[in-house]
């Protein structure tokens, strides 16, 4: 059943249904969203019905039910597509019965009718969204919904519609994206939000509230599509790209509003060229713990490799700093003794890393070229 209204909106919704294509999947920020669940905990995917990723700390793994099955959030685990509510993106009317209506992905207040000859496509009126446990039009308020843009790695950008509570398990307490005392709780695929009393911070592994520990806030990423932050105001000429809080993330200018573009899994965004490119190339001065699985990350510089992350769950806890003479290498995750890693993000003149004062040692004695040879061998290991 349909709207409030139900005779007269459902007639008046059907005269709006087109036969369409459904829209093509598109990828949704994992890393940040991972890291508000427990580990070990499956979200659906909104790429397809047959996909879901299981959490680890920032690293979501992709995984696929068998044939003919979808993945139910709720029940965890793979069941029937008849039984399932969610609906296939490239087909929404796979499994499900004439007569039936499923979310379409790429809007919140858009809808598949599936008829008997195929899945035509609707959409709700004006400010309202389509929640599709009630197959039913209705306010924000009472279904949560935001669109995003997101870059899927072929340079088409995508808009999908996100509620969180239609890939997380309903009944069960999740993090803030952006405060570490904030919970998040998901009843009949409705957001509730709360914050922890008293000081506590909220345990997204204990899903309860409790004292800071030593791995405590790592939920809180900041990620724009996951806080709702504003996006940039002033958007005059169509095309213009500016960064976002998030690495991977970026701004793009259509029209007159921007839109948040997330890039392919692995990606940042270059703020030099612009683009979308491997978390190694991208000069961007963000959280370069994001996306990676290391304890040790080289911190952003437009002039040094000398400075590193602490990095716990994929997000930034502390900043360091090298000895004088050493440059961080993450690849070898530890300060290196005059050697200056070739990395673009911090390092961007390509210089060799050899002070000035190396050319000194040329005129010491043989005692003191042993010394110095032994200290080029020598790593300091952050701790």
């Amino acid at each position: 059943m349909l709207g409030r209204d139900q005779g007269s909106m459902l007639a008046a919704l059907l005269l709006l249904l087109c036969s369409c294509t459904a829209p093509a999947a598109a990828n949704l920020n994992m890393s940040a969203l991972c890291l508000m669940v427990p580990d070990g905990m499956f979200v659906s995917s909104q790429a397809d019905c047959s996909s879901y990723y299981q959490c680890q700390g920032a690293t979501a793994s992709l995984l696929s039910c068998s044939n003919g099955q979808y993945f139910d959030k709720d029940a965890q685990m793979c069941v029937a597509s008849s039984q399932s509510t969610c609906a296939s993106k490239s087909q929404p009317c796979l499994g499900k019965a004439v007569g039936t209506f499923q979310a379409d992905s790429s809007s919140c207040g858009g809808y598949w009718y599936c008829s008997a000859s195929g899945a035509l496509s609707g959409s709700c009126p004006s400010g309202e969204n389509f929640d599709p446990t009630k197959s039913a039009c209705v306010y924000p308020y009472q279904y949560a919904c935001t669109v995003s843009t997101v870059d899927n790695g072929s340079g088409a950008s995508l808009e999908v519609s996100l509620n969180l509570c239609s890939i997380i398990e309903n009944g069960f307490y999740f993090g803030s994206a952006s405060n570490c005392s904030g919970w998040n709780y998901c009843q009949d695929n409705v957001l509730h939000t709360g914050t922890c009393q008293n000081g506590l911070i909220f345990n997204v592994n204990g899903r309860s509230c409790g004292y800071r520990g030593s791995s405590s806030c790592a939920q809180v990423t900041n990620d724009p599509s996951l806080t709702a932050a504003a996006a940039p105001s002033n958007c005059t000429t169509s095309g213009e790209k500016k960064a976002a809080t998030a690495c991977n993330q970026y701004y793009l200018c259509t029209g007159s509003t921007y839109s948040l573009i997330t890039c392919a899994t692995g990606s940042y965004y270059d703020t030099v060229s612009m683009q979308c490119v491997s978390r190694m190339q991208a000069r961007n001065d963000c959280d370069r713990c994001l996306g990676s699985t290391k304890t040790f990350v080289n911190a952003y510089s437009n002039s040094s490799c000398d400075q590193y992350l602490y990095c716990v769950n994929g997000v930034q806890q502390a900043i360091e700093t090298c000895p004088v003479n050493y440059y961080f290498n993450e690849n070898v995750g530890s300060c290196v003794y005059e050697t200056e890693p070739q990395f673009d993000f911090c390092n961007p003149t390509k210089a060799s890393g050899v002070p000035a004062t190396t050319a000194a040692t040329n005129t010491t004695t043989s005692a003191s070229t042993t010394t110095k040879a032994t200290a080029t061998n020598t790593t300091a290991k952050p701790v």
